[in-house]
């Protein structure tokens, strides 16, 4: 022993005369020294089997999510009734109008032709009706003589059947004279329309949307109507039209509330009210996939009017929202532990209490989140503990009972 410590105190006397820079380098090195052998021969901490997470209480929320264009609840289509040219346009974008302004006006020079044509036909229909009553009359009284002279036996009856002939021919010129005068009338009335048709006026109080033609073009009522313009009643009530997927569309009802962004407004998000559901749908199939789709309206002020038509609204419906509910992470109701073997035909997560090892527990689920999903039944209360995963294995990644599927809309 005392040989052992006249070696240490030799060693110490040589170390203390050493230069400084060598008392560094070899301080480093017994350090390093240290800390390699710690990390050789030191015990590894012990992982637990089971990543494990907590039910918690707390607020949930169902969504749906969908986009579509923002339009003005109330359009008016104004067409041109008659062909023509257009001499002058009163109106242009955005031009406020009030109901009976005059926006167009379309040439009169053939429509005032037919009219006059019409005029003339009426007048000449007039005058034959005249002289068809005339001789209507006369061949009546012709015939009433003659059959009263042949009841005496004044005549012979072959006279009587020549004024009873006249008599009938006379009562059908006369029909078809009235009804010449009836005609003429309603190309007369028809002309007039025509005419008045020629000056394109506004049938409500609103703005123009849209101007589909230009002065000096020509354009053709036929079949169809011609669109001129596109008049929005009223700006600071718009809507918008929402496609959302058959999965989704049972979740949504009048008066819910939604929100919405717009690319044009980066940040900032606007209200909305559910208004209509629709119970017309639209089938769509990309390649032998197919799907069904729904519109829902969405009522929304414009009362600055920043908001324009045609805009594209990325929306979300808050089709239903729940405060203070047992909550549980998703990964917990698609975990099942590697020795695990059964499978299941309901939902479960797997349980861990207190000196007991994991047992699986039926739960019933109410609404799926991103994150987190709503406990409605089973045996499961605030701060009980649940697996979500492993640590010392592989995760088996088998599911199993996931649960169901709650269509395309996003959850939070």
């Amino acid at each position: 022993m005392t040989k052992i410590k006249n070696i240490l105190s030799l060693s110490w006397n040589k170390f203390k005369s050493w230069p400084l820079w060598i008392k560094i380098v070899v301080c480093v090195l017994v350090v390093v020294a240290v800390w390699f052998m710690k990390g050789c021969f030191a015990g590894k901490p012990t992982v637990p089997p089971f990543r494990l997470a907590q039910v918690t209480r707390g607020n949930i929320t169902d969504l749906v999510e969908a986009s579509g264009p923002i339009n003005p609840v109330n359009t008016t289509l104004v067409g041109a009734l008659v062909s023509g040219e257009i001499l002058k346009i009163y109106v242009d974008y955005n031009s406020e109008v009030k109901k009976g302004d005059l926006m167009a006006v379309i040439d009169q020079t053939q429509i005032l032709a037919s009219l006059e044509e019409a005029k003339a036909s009426l007048s000449s229909a007039k005058e034959n009706l005249v002289s068809a009553q005339k001789a209507y009359d006369l061949a009546k009284l012709n015939y009433e003589r003659y059959k009263a002279l042949y009841e005496k036996n004044y005549v012979s009856r072959v006279q009587m059947e020549e004024y009873e002939l006249a008599f009938v021919n006379a009562k059908s010129s006369l029909n078809s004279a009235q009804a010449s005068v009836v005609r003429a009338q309603s190309n007369v009335d028809t002309a007039s329309k025509n005419l008045s048709n020629t000056k394109i006026v506004s049938p409500i109080d609103g703005v123009v949307l849209t101007r589909k033609v230009s002065e000096g073009q020509t354009i053709t009522a036929g079949f169809s109507t011609p669109e001129l313009f596109v008049v929005a009643q009223d700006l600071t009530k718009m809507q918008i039209e929402a496609k959302v997927s058959e999965a989704d569309i049972v979740k949504i009802q009048e008066g819910q509330r939604a929100e919405f962004t717009l690319d044009g407004y980066v940040g900032e998000k606007f209200q909305g009210v559910v208004r209509q559901v629709r119970t017309n749908y639209v089938e769509s199939s990309a390649s032998s996939n197919s799907s069904t789709s729904y519109t829902v309206i969405v009522d929304v002020a414009n009362d600055d009017l920043r908001l324009k038509p045609g805009m594209t609204a990325t929306l979300t419906i808050f089709t239903e929202e729940k405060e203070d509910v047992l909550l549980v992470p998703n990964e917990a109701l698609r975990f099942s532990p590697s020795f695990n073997k059964e499978k299941y035909d309901n939902t479960g997560v797997w349980k861990m209490e207190k000196g007991q090892p994991p047992h699986r527990v039926n739960v019933k689920i109410g609404i799926l989140a991103s994150k987190n999903t709503e406990i409605i039944d089973g045996d499961l209360k605030e701060g009980d503990r649940i697996i979500v995963g492993e640590n010392n294995l592989k995760a088996s990644g088998t599911v199993s009972m996931a649960p169901p599927r709650m269509g395309a809309g996003r959850r939070r």
